[in-house]
């Protein structure tokens, strides 16, 4: 309690005391079952965000290595690699904000030894944004440059990756400010529905659609096994959590064809 809060534990307490007033707890409750269940939500918070941390390293390469080979380190540069001047703009701002001052030995090298251009070459620019930044550098590219990026590791449609990063940007920023993630609807950035796994996206809100996500995208990575087993051997590690009525995974639901 001194360590955590009363107020942190609260909404776990409330899983086992009455819905009516008084919340009086249920017979044989107990705080180590608390504090379990608070436990649980931090694990699973931990390794979402060690998931998406691997698919953002992803994303930055994909966003790097090919059009730096077609065009030029400074490929970046050139508003017409992008949808529109307005989010030309937009990227270049968050840009020169995040990476337009000397931060790191990289950068301090580059600017101690070049004049122009005066930002530097993709892989250090990239190196400096977050993931929210990087989504967002994705989305304001032009499709067929986002074709490239996509294709350069993953084979799901531009708009499909647009739609998935932004939405594990959500997630991932909720595991990082310890938001709650057991019994917690999301609702915000739904991830769209990827055709041949129409049923995995049937509850928008819910945790699962997301693990769904980084499932298929991990597929690519050659890690969706690990991700799969983490899964399994954390949602059977508490007892006190109900993966369907909590999280929104339907029964056996690493046996689906999305899992595989």
């Amino acid at each position: 309690m001194k360590t955590i809060g009363y107020y942190r534990l609260l909404i776990y307490m409330r899983h086992f005391q009455c819905k009516a007033t008084p919340r009086n707890f249920l017979p044989r409750s107990k705080f180590s079952a608390i504090v379990a269940l608070y436990n649980f939500d931090r694990e699973i918070r931990l390794l979402t965000f060690n998931a998406i941390e691997k698919l953002e390293v992803a994303l930055r390469t994909a966003i790097i290595n090919p059009l730096a080979e077609q065009h030029s380190p400074h490929w970046y540069l050139d508003p017409s690699h992008f949808n529109d001047d307005i989010k030309f703009h937009n990227v270049m701002g968050k840009i020169i904000k995040d990476a337009g001052v000397s931060k790191g030995l990289a950068l301090t090298h580059y600017y101690d030894h070049y004049d122009s251009p005066v930002l530097p070459p993709i892989w250090l620019v990239c190196e400096k944004l977050t993931f929210g930044a990087l989504s967002h550098f994705f989305a304001a590219l032009r499709i067929d440059r986002r074709k490239i990026v996509g294709r350069y590791i993953w084979s799901y449609p531009e708009h499909l990756l647009v739609s998935w990063f932004h939405s594990l940007n959500h997630l991932r920023n909720i595991c990082a400010h310890q938001d709650r993630v057991w019994n917690n609807p999301i609702t915000v950035l739904p991830p769209e529905a990827h055709k041949a796994y129409n049923a995995e996206f049937a509850a928008p809100t819910s945790f699962y659609c997301r693990a769904v996500v980084i499932q298929l995208l991990m597929r690519e990575l050659g890690l969706n096994g690990w991700w799969r087993e983490c899964l399994l051997a954390l949602l059977a590690s508490c007892t006190h959590v109900n993966p369907r009525i909590h999280l929104g995974f339907p029964d056996n639901w690493h046996t689906r064809p999305a899992w595989a």
